[in-house]
């Protein structure tokens, strides 16, 4: 079966709704990366209705446009970057900080259950290998939506965005609010962490965030902050659910109190970092709210310069920011099945 075979095969099967020659997001296409590749775990043996031809299918052409295309092409522009960061010193420690964040939880009104969805606003940097004058970033929404039977979508949509001097972008991006990218996954597609509702119990989640980085004892403080961004990568959770997370991050080691700071949106905010085994030249940063005590983000940056992407050390590669259903920009909830 030729490649084109295999592409008129797929939109037999699901139809797509975007172009077929139409760019992927990068965001998506990270997302898409993520879902498909991931390996069937010990909960695939309850999902009798997954088809197992079109998911090595959908796995054969997210590994062709991986082993050909490292980054996503851009327009031209100014490698800039969205500015660090500033934080505050504070005097207390990652334990005494994530006590007071779990307080928060308890006591303020919040969200009491799990939902299926995972809407996050952030900066995704795009580039050309060896082309570092077209690096650039995009702000934008990926919204991730899933139901029992395991379909799906992952939407991504532009945001307003501004480059790291505060300007707006070229005027030859798309506009805010225009979808870039609607991907949809037929029942028994979706490779979710954990089919259902995890419990909220340090237990439950230091599994979870094991099968997304790898069982390590005990688990690094990096490995631990992108476990966290996996999850949420696929869940809204309820305020008991973040508060066994805050757990597993607790329990890392080497976790790196910042300080205090805002994010990208204006929440104030305590900063932890960590640094992943799987990208070592990668610093990982967590943020969690200090008003409500949820997991606001995670930011990442380099810790060397990347002579490929034109990038110096500390340049911020993205930033992921949750709880943002009720930003008057936000794109809608997908409708119900």
């Amino acid at each position: 079966m030729t490649d084109d075979d295999l592409a008129r095969a797929l939109r037999a099967l699901d139809p797509a709704r975007t172009p077929a020659d139409a760019p992927v997001p990068l965001a998506a296409e990270r997302r898409l990366r993520e879902i498909l590749e991931r390996p069937p775990r010990e909960i695939a043996a309850r999902r009798r209705r997954v088809l197992p031809g079109l998911a090595a299918a959908a796995v054969a052409v997210v590994a062709l446009v991986v082993g050909t295309i490292v980054w996503w092409p851009a327009p031209t522009a100014t490698a800039l970057t969205p500015e660090p960061l500033k934080y505050a010193a504070v005097d207390d420690d990652v334990s005494a900080l994530l006590t007071a964040a779990q307080d928060r939880l308890a006591h303020n009104p919040g969200r009491d259950d799990a939902v299926r969805r995972s809407l996050t606003l952030g900066w995704f940097v795009s580039a050309t290998v060896g082309e570092p004058d077209a690096t650039v970033f995009r702000r934008e929404w990926v919204d991730v939506s899933w139901n029992t039977d395991l379909s799906g979508s992952v939407v991504t949509t532009v945001a307003e965005s501004t480059d790291a001097a505060g300007d707006t972008v070229p005027a030859d991006d798309p506009a805010p609010g225009t979808v870039v990218g609607d991907a949809s996954f037929i029942r028994g597609q979706f490779r979710p962490l954990s089919i259902d509702p995890p419990s909220a119990t340090i237990d439950a989640m230091r599994e979870l965030v094991a099968t997304a980085v790898g069982p390590q004892t005990p688990l690094p403080s990096g490995d631990a902050i992108i476990g966290v961004q996996t999850l949420l990568g696929e869940w809204t959770f309820s305020d008991a659910q973040e508060s066994a997370l805050l757990d597993v991050v607790r329990e890392a080691a080497d976790v790196r109190v910042l300080g205090r700071t805002t994010d990208r949106v204006g929440r104030a905010a305590i900063g932890l970092g960590g640094i992943p085994t799987s990208t070592p030249n990668t610093d990982a940063t967590l943020l969690v709210s200090l008003d409500s005590g949820r997991i606001l983000g995670v930011e990442t940056s380099l810790r060397a310069a990347d002579d490929t992407l034109g990038l110096p050390a500390g340049s911020v590669t993205s930033y992921t920011l949750w709880d943002v259903e009720d930003r008057p920009d936000a794109p809608p909830a997908p409708a119900a099945p």
